[in-house]
């Protein structure tokens, strides 16, 4: 029963992390491409969650014993604000204030990165090693629903309710869900099978860690995983867009297609990750993050035909749901339980960095080349990072130490 309560209170607080997150990724693509933004601005878009990234100057306060006795209030504030700021969006429209939505996305990014580095070290410390591959389920899954609610959900119930209510509507969902916060942190001390003998290390002495001899392998993989599929999905709203499908068609093939099967995708790599454990988990989901590009390349070549392309966003985002399970309870194992806030937000930034960089060399080489040169090339940079796993083991055992 703990156990669920648990996993049940990851699922919601990843999701309110996904919703700004939906509206920057899946919402902001579609209306900036319709208003004529070039594919390199759009995919410049993506810097706004630069807070993501920066997260690691600050992650190492959840180790701290008054927060870990706070975490609970300091969770709830921290759900609370992200709620007004996305709120925010309501008072002016898109068109006539695109440079105040775009502080907004940067702001709405800061509070939630600052949510999940609590939200992570907790999970880290609570989920037993045989719990991380469902508990990265629920971090995934819950985390793409919020991507589903502030991405595609938004541009469907725009279409119904307009602008100002559906944005509202997603900022009292983040509200509600604040509650969660309660479940996790009544669990998270009794639960922590942290060992006594294990000492927080500095901030400082962290990132040696981090980047030591022996366990640069762990940031490595974490930084370059996922690479390749960035790639490639920062360029399917806007080749939808570019081929006139309607907005309510563009998020109806998200909802139907692209959610679905990345929750299914979550699901298949939590068993994965059960079965096959870290290093063989990651080949096999790294080899079908690759082939999973594949019908991307054939959608664009033959003029996005509607039901090849919705097989192709379905396929992708099945193979992401599974790649991002998989990593994630991976890095888990890779992570130092005393250092859990800091240690885990470094491995993690360094996945959420490949999202910056994934879309700026989409965006340039979809500019440049073209969509199907530039999906076959992140096939290739997904195929990249695997010889890394041939460390893995080593690597992770002096990590998590």
């Amino acid at each position: 029963m703990r156990r669920n309560r648990v996993l049940a209170a990851l699922s919601l607080l990843y999701a309110t992390q996904g919703i700004p997150f939906g509206l920057a990724a899946e919402y902001l693509p579609v209306v900036l491409r319709q208003s004529g933004a070039s594919l390199a601005t759009i995919a410049a878009v993506s810097w706004l969650q630069l807070p993501w990234q920066l997260k690691i100057f600050w992650a190492g306060a959840a180790d701290r014993p008054l927060a870990r006795r706070h975490a609970r209030t300091i969770l709830l504030a921290l759900q609370l604000t992200l709620a007004v700021v996305v709120a925010s969006y309501a008072i002016v429209p898109f068109k006539s204030a695109r440079g105040v939505w775009f502080a907004i996305t940067a702001l709405a990014a800061l509070f939630a990165a600052t949510q999940d580095v609590f939200v992570d070290a907790t999970a880290v410390r609570v989920l037993r090693p045989g719990d991380r591959g469902v508990g990265n389920v629920a971090q995934v899954a819950g985390y793409r629903v919020g991507i589903l609610i502030g991405g595609a959900g938004l541009l469907v119930a725009m279409s119904d309710l307009g602008d100002r209510p559906s944005l509202l509507l997603c900022a009292a969902l983040i509200a509600a869900a604040g509650g969660a916060a309660f479940a996790l942190r009544d669990t998270s001390d009794a639960d922590s099978p942290e060992p006594s003998r294990a000492q927080p290390l500095e901030a400082r002495a962290m990132v040696a860690h981090v980047f030591g001899r022996h366990t640069w392998p762990i940031v490595g993989l974490a930084m370059t995983y996922k690479l390749g599929l960035h790639v490639a999905s920062v360029l399917i709203k806007p080749m939808v867009v570019d081929a006139r499908w309607s907005t309510r068609e563009i998020g109806m093939a998200v909802v139907t297609a692209g959610t679905v099967s990345a929750l299914l995708g979550a699901g298949a790599g939590g068993l994965l990750h059960k079965k096959m454990g870290d290093q063989r988990g990651l080949l096999i989901a790294g080899l079908v993050q690759a082939a999973a590009c594949l019908p991307l390349v054939a959608a664009a070549t033959l003029a996005v035909p509607r039901p090849l392309t919705i097989a192709s966003i379905a396929v992708e985002h099945f193979a992401s749901g599974m790649g991002t399970t998989v990593l994630f309870a991976a890095l888990m194992a890779a992570t130092r339980p005393a250092n859990a806030g800091l240690h885990y937000t470094v491995l993690t930034s360094a996945n959420a960095l490949s999202i910056g960089l994934g879309g700026v060399i989409g965006g340039k080489l979809g500019d440049r080349l073209g969509y199907p040169v530039t999906y076959s090339v992140a096939a290739l940079a997904c195929l990249a990072p695997l010889w890394l796993l041939a460390r893995w083991r080593t690597a992770s055992l002096a990590s998590s130490s």
